[in-house]
């Protein structure tokens, strides 16, 4: 779980669950996502990724990674938004969302590590290729300044090929990321043939975890037709209460532009 130490003192001083996020990240969306399944009271504090608001000496010394979200729940900050599903598991057990057998428990956690595994290579490559690298391209100036702010060697090479002046990810980048998706999503179809969520018979922090994944993908120009099982899932999913308020509210409010969701 990443726990960090923030430069950033005064996130120590607050009290109960705060939230830093994005309106179209998918990985915030699954931590709100969570917090509204657990009726978790949380303090929001919005970044807009357009804007470059996480951008900043600020922000970066509460993550320094740069990325969103990061959770400040009594002033201890955690990152990596599958870790925070971990955690409000942890700290808030009810009503509990890996209620399964320890063989399933282990299902879980694969999900989960792979979701963040292939975040940057699969889901943000694509992301970025198709549609992403136009409406939050830096200037020179917020090219450098993020370079200057960013120590992670991967995030750090990323941004440099698509944001750095002259440089763009190529379609060789989109082809090697989309056969990347498409070895999870055949596992995912295969599991889904006989059951309606990813792991066991109950809705997990699995299907938590993947279901802004696929909102996000689609937006991005995915084709999901041969993988029936896959959108049948999501049709259960995107029908809960909570995955309007904590994702498709969030984007279709957003200023982004419009999509359909």
């Amino acid at each position: 779980m990443t726990i960090v130490e923030p430069t950033n003192k005064s996130v120590l001083d607050f009290e109960g669950l705060h939230l830093y996020h994005s309106d179209r990240s998918n990985c915030s969306a699954r931590v709100r996502l969570l917090l509204g399944e657990k009726e978790l009271p949380w303090v929001s504090h919005h970044l807009s990724l357009k804007e470059k608001d996480n951008v900043s000496e600020e922000y970066f010394g509460i993550n320094p990674k740069g990325l969103v979200p990061a959770l400040v729940h009594d002033g201890v900050v955690v990152t990596e938004s599958n870790d925070i599903l971990a955690y409000l598991e942890e700290k808030f057990p009810e009503p509990g969302f890996r209620n399964v057998s320890d063989e399933e428990q282990s299902e879980i956690d694969w999900w989960l590590k792979t979701s963040g595994e292939i975040h940057l290579p699969g889901i943000k490559t694509l992301q970025y290729f198709k549609r992403v690298a136009k409406i939050l391209k830096k200037s020179d100036e917020e090219f450098q300044r993020y370079q200057a702010l960013q120590t992670d060697p991967e995030l750090k090479a990323f941004h440099a090929k698509h944001g750095a002046p002259g440089s763009s990810l190529t379609q060789e980048d989109a082809d090697e990321a989309t056969k990347l998706m498409d070895s999870i999503f055949e596992k995912m179809e295969q599991k889904l043939s006989n059951s309606d969520w990813i792991v066991g018979n109950t809705y997990t922090l699995a299907d938590i975890s993947w279901g802004p994944t696929y909102t996000t993908m689609t937006i991005g120009g995915f084709d999901f037709d041969r993988y029936p099982n896959i959108n049948a899932w999501y049709e259960r999913v995107s029908a809960r209460p909570q995955f309007d308020e904590a994702f498709l509210k969030w984007i279709r409010e957003s200023t982004w532009g419009h999509d359909k969701t």
